[in-house]
């Protein structure tokens, strides 16, 4: 009677052969376990090993696949194994031997290892393919012709490992991949390289694979001409995605960052004024084009109409003002940042305006308006400047002395744009 079983987890491990008799004894055991103890055995005679291969159950067949000891004749017949499994454990061990064995050298076990690598390279299923490529796919020493098969693979899992890492693509084989219509994913996986050449950047760049671009963007070895980088930011405009890695860009030149500037998104203006590597005539010239953007904005927009974000933001500032109360230093510092959003919900929070009032008075530009808006907010004269220059994009910001504005004249400014008549007649 035959006990023909699958091994199971956690039973105990059937002791490897002592000796040659052993071996052969075991190797003929109705037990699964007792044959996988054989096949798996270091050191069991090779005719052993060959004469296992036609083991009927798979699992015997995957540890003598994965056999150093196992012969290379029977390796060719498990390369034809009905079981994917088997051939994925032939695959790891052969590829990993194969690694400096020269097609031109014509001992026959080097020529018979390359061959079988050359063969479960092209298994039929992806599997296979798969172990092949992550096993080779920084190695030097294997043949060109089969790191060129798997980085042209059907199947991204295989493809991808060798276009992320493979030595052995040269930048003409990359650009000539990814321009004969290559599968979804292969672009990214190649501008995920250490040290992408400067072309194959440029080519992933003027490419319609937004995913590839993101990846290039956050690849901070790949190399990238300033017109390469120009021109992404030329198409960025109507591409959200590549807004925060543009941002982010390391040695990002001080006109991009100004371009970056006019239409990135208000949170990530906040990391693009707070990089370090730009000087300060670069961030000077980054907080002019945001002044620029906003006085656009505010000449564009209906300041009557609800907004809900501002009202949002208007929510939370009152929230954490019952919480700690606003302070100078807390508008001072989000200045700094250009939170913007931010300083605008803060003046109507201490100030007690609507926040329709402080809309128009900020899209007015009004420099005793926004000083009168600041002195019912309680801020300070030196705030006041601040928020005239900076959230106002005023160009000349007024202190306004006593004799001056008095706090009659403020408060009617104040009720004249809270009814929609700024006049300071």
């Amino acid at each position: 009677m035959t006990l023909e079983r699958a091994p199971r987890e956690g039973e105990p491990a059937i002791p490897s052969p002592r000796d040659y008799e052993d071996a052969k004894r075991m190797a003929r055991h109705p037990d699964t376990q007792h044959r996988i103890a054989v096949a798996r055995a270091q050191g069991v005679a090779p005719e052993i090993l060959y004469y296992m291969v036609d083991d009927p159950h798979p699992a015997v067949r995957r540890c003598i696949a994965a056999n150093p000891s196992t012969p290379i004749q029977a390796e060719g017949k498990l390369a034809n194994d009905e079981d994917a499994h088997v051939r994925a454990a032939l695959a790891r061990k052969v590829a990993e031997r194969a690694p400096g064995l020269s097609a031109e050298n014509a001992h026959a076990h080097t020529v018979q290892t390359l061959a079988l690598l050359e063969k479960l390279a092209r298994d039929q299923l992806s599997m296979v393919r798969q172990v092949v490529a992550e096993v080779i796919k920084a190695e030097i020493g294997i043949p060109a012709p089969i790191v060129q098969a798997l980085a042209r693979d059907i199947a991204l899992v295989v493809a991808a490992p060798v276009l992320e890492f493979s030595p052995l693509l040269a930048d003409d084989d990359l650009i000539d991949i990814l321009d004969k219509q290559p599968i979804p994913g292969a672009m990214a996986a190649v501008s995920k390289r250490r040290n992408l050449g400067a072309d194959v950047a440029d080519f992933v760049a003027r490419s319609d694979d937004v995913d590839a671009m993101v990846v290039l963007l956050n690849n901070p070895t790949a190399q990238m001409r300033e017109d390469t980088l120009d021109a992404l930011i030329s198409r960025a405009p109507e591409l959200p995605p590549l807004h925060e890695p543009l941002v982010r860009r390391p040695n990002l030149p001080p006109r991009a960052a100004c371009r970056l500037a006019t239409f990135v998104a208000d949170s990530l203006l906040d990391l693009l004024a707070g990089r370090k590597d730009l000087d300060a005539g670069t961030l000077s010239m980054v907080r002019q084009a945001v002044r620029e953007r906003l006085e656009k904005s505010y000449a564009a927009a209906d300041v009557s109409r609800e907004d809900p974000a501002f009202e949002h933001e208007v929510a939370a500032a009152r929230a954490l003002n019952e919480k700690q109360p606003i302070n100078e230093d807390l508008i001072r510092r989000s200045l700094d940042y250009e939170h913007w959003m931010f300083v605008k919900a803060c003046l109507v929070v201490k100030s007690g305006c609507q926040p329709a009032t402080v809309r128009r008075i900020l899209a007015a530009r009004d420099p005793e308006a926004v000083l009168s808006l600041c002195w019912k907010a309680g801020l300070s004269t030196d705030v006041a400047l601040l928020v005239q220059g900076r959230l106002a994009g005023i160009d000349a910001p007024v202190r306004g002395d006593a004799d001056e504005l008095t706090p009659m004249k403020m408060q009617r400014l104040l009720d004249n744009y809270a009814s929609g008549t700024p006049s300071t007649d």
